[in-house]
């Protein structure tokens, strides 16, 4: 609920992933000067940014270059480590670097104190503090806390409500990422206090008993300094389910792209794209969809042999993870934010790769795209260049297959600070969010062979003690439960501000969805910028490029501001700092909103193809499928017991997760699970 991120870690994860690197003269490329067919692209100018000031304010992103110079989210590697800019308070006073880390004694489990503490790390700095000013708390993510110090600087909005409002920043790690462990390893028994209950209390520990590295530290706990908290993507989620769990203790919330409704059927993150993609490119690419769908289902041995090769694949035996791994290029999407929009890379440069017409040597700038057989080709011109440059050293079915049990250390890596794992155990056990393909009878361009059934085996291969394979989506875990008791789609909420992208990949679990669109009221307060992508709101660049972002930025603000002032009011013995920004009544201020798309109930209750009947995809006589030998975990015998037993399945299914060990593959693939901010 990741994206995630995600991108970003996130990526989403959190939100960020992997530019394409420049291809070599063997991929063909269009010649560089050639016009774009702009006119085709509904999201208008593509700008990649690079910066070259040196102010804090006008930083690229909320995810801040590191010390080397690369850069762990954002719009270029140009911009200034965090440690590079001396920290300063309001009375002059030198601080700590950003990215001084401090650590926290949390409990390991909050329903049984006596097992101790351990360690969480996190990020703090009271730059803009004043006596008597708020706490803005930054939720944590499902990501290492390293590289993340630009969430207190005020390139966030976070330290942008800091600096309002005369407040300090801090950013915790969450438990089992990073270097924040209850235990020495991520087993399926360590993860036994791996939940998100365990996380919402972290939340609230942490606020209750922190002793914050400042002067007075011990004495602005939520009962003596309004606590705001703040995430984007999945960390959102947390706020809304923060706010509705443990009422009464935080003054306000802001929730960027709040991912609050867990879903096993998860087609919408590819529909998100179809609509604002440019339309050429989709139509394009429902084509090609369409077409390889019908030949793994219905066509001759001879053309599923020939599609596979199309892609460099042939030795794959699945058509599910043939069709999983060929989405890479989709998944790039969520890298996508007003000040990164660049049709040379990601995304944009895969359908400009797609629309242009080798014959005509142009582009095509039709509506109607280049036709099947061109964009077939393409696509797997395109595909076969990343899996050459940036293949695993493996065979393509140890690279990409999913069907196939194999003690890799891919599946079976138990130690700390690995991120894929981490995320995997949350959505396994409760999320969901398996990226599939539509529902039958409306337009797709994600494989419908790629279901909730399928997408879970990745649960198996992690946690084969857990989730044995043949696992369902519905046997892994019980989404209605989950929102039930979190709130999902029907969450209420007091004092947290809902803050969305009308082009968020995530958007249709969010309380900003097709399927199920909350209309903003003064109670719950949501915003939609049309121009926004994930968690765009969080990043002060973006409100600079795109003037919807700006406007959700600065409504959210005076919301607030308006909270703030509420809470101080309640509490005549703390004296608010002078001098802050001052905002008008937000339930003055136009609430920025959308359309949603028009979806008959027809659909959006409907559900995924049933796959199982088919045949699998044998592979050639040369090629082996593997040892068969089941992931173990010496140190892990749960005693939770599996979810079901079963046998490794036979047909043609698939699985969205995680089959790529390749550089831009791999992140395309399991950075919106590990990244949402993702």
């Amino acid at each position: 609920m990741a994206l995630h991120l995600l991108l970003t870690v996130w990526l989403a994860t959190v939100c960020a992933l992997a530019q394409p690197q420049p291809p070599g003269s063997d991929l063909d490329l269009p010649p560089p000067d050639l016009p774009l067919p702009l006119i085709h692209f509904k999201l208008g100018d593509h700008r990649t940014i690079v910066s070259s000031t040196k102010k804090k304010q006008n930083w690229a992103s909320f995810y801040t270059t590191t010390s080397t110079g690369t850069s762990s989210y954002g719009a270029s590697a140009a911009e200034p480590a965090t440690n590079s800019i001396p920290v300063v308070s309001a009375n002059g006073t030198t601080l700590p670097s950003y990215d001084t880390v401090y650590t926290f004694n949390q409990l390991i489990d909050h329903n049984n104190t006596r097992l101790g503490t351990f360690e969480q790390r996190y990020y703090f700095t009271y730059e803009f503090y004043e006596p008597g000013g708020p706490i803005f708390f930054a939720l944590p993510s499902e990501a290492s806390l390293d590289n993340y110090d630009g969430s207190v600087t005020n390139s966030s909005i976070t330290g942008h409500l800091a600096q309002l409002n005369k407040g300090a920043a801090v950013v915790l790690e969450h438990r089992f990422f990073g270097l924040s462990n209850p235990y020495s390893n991520l087993s399926e028994t360590s993860f036994k206090v791996h939940t998100i209950e365990q996380a919402l209390a972290d939340v609230v520990y942490f606020a209750q008993n922190v002793h914050l590295p400042m002067p007075n530290g011990t004495r602005v706990g939520p009962d003596r300094a309004p606590w705001v908290i703040i995430g984007g993507s999945y960390p959102g989620a947390l706020v809304a389910w923060t706010m509705s769990q443990h009422p009464g203790i935080f003054a306000a919330g802001w929730a960027s792209s709040a991912v609050v409704q867990a879903q096993d059927f998860f087609w919408s993150y590819f529909d998100i794209v179809k609509q604002f993609m440019p339309t050429n490119c989709s139509n394009d690419i429902q084509a090609v969809i369409t077409h390889l769908d019908n030949v793994f289902t219905t066509g001759s041995a001879a053309e599923q042999a020939a599609a596979k090769a199309t892609f460099a694949l042939s030795n794959l035996q699945y058509a599910d993870d043939v069709m999983a791994t060929i989405r890479a290029p989709i998944f790039s999407w969520q890298e996508l934010q007003p000040y990164y929009q660049d049709t040379q890379a990601g995304f944009y440069a895969f359908c400009n790769y797609l629309e242009y017409d080798r014959v005509k040597k142009q582009y095509e700038s039709s509506g109607s795209g280049v036709g099947l057989q061109t964009a077939l080709g393409a696509y797997g011109n395109w595909t076969q260049y990343e899996i050459r440059v940036n293949g695993c050293t493996g065979t393509e079915e140890l690279c990409y297959g999913t069907h196939t049990v194999s003690n890799t250390s891919r599946w079976t890596n138990t130690t700390i600070d690995n991120t894929y794992r981490s995320w995997a155990w949350l959505y396994c056990n409760q999320f969901g969010w398996y990226f599939s393909g539509a529902p039958p009878n409306w337009p797709t361009i994600a494989s419908r062979l790629n279901s909730p059934d399928s997408e879970v085996r990745l649960c198996s291969l992690y946690f084969p003690n857990t989730f044995p394979m043949g696992t369902t989506a519905a046997e892994s875990h019980n989404t209605a439960a989950f929102n039930s008791k979190y709130g999902g789609w029907n969450i209420q909420t007091t004092n947290v501000f809902y803050a969305n992208g009308k082009k968020d990949i995530w958007r249709g679990v969010t309380l900003s969805s097709d399927l199920n669109n909350h209309v903003s009221t003064p109670n719950m307060p949501i915003a939609v910028a049309d121009g926004g992508f994930h968690c765009s709101d969080m990043v002060m660049q973006a409100g600079l490029y795109e003037p919807t972002v700006g406007a959700v930025q600065t409504l959210g603000s005076a919301w607030i501001y308006k909270w703030l002032t509420e809470w101080y009011m309640l509490h005549p013995n703390v004296t608010r700092p002078a001098n802050v920004t001052i905002f008008d009544d937000p339930t003055t201020l136009p609430t920025p909103t959308f359309t949603p798309e028009s979806i008959p109930t027809s659909i959006s209750n409907g559900t995924w193809l049933a796959v199982g009947s088919l045949s699998p995809i044998e592979l050639p006589p040369s090629s082996s499928s593997g040892d068969g030998t089941s992931p173990t975990d010496s140190s892990d015998q749960s005693d939770s017991g599996p979810r079901k037993n079963g046998a490794v399945s036979t047909t043609i299914t698939s699985s969205g997760f995680g089959r790529v060990a390749t550089l831009s593959i791999f992140i395309a693939v399991f950075a919106p699970y590990a990244f949402n901010l993702s």
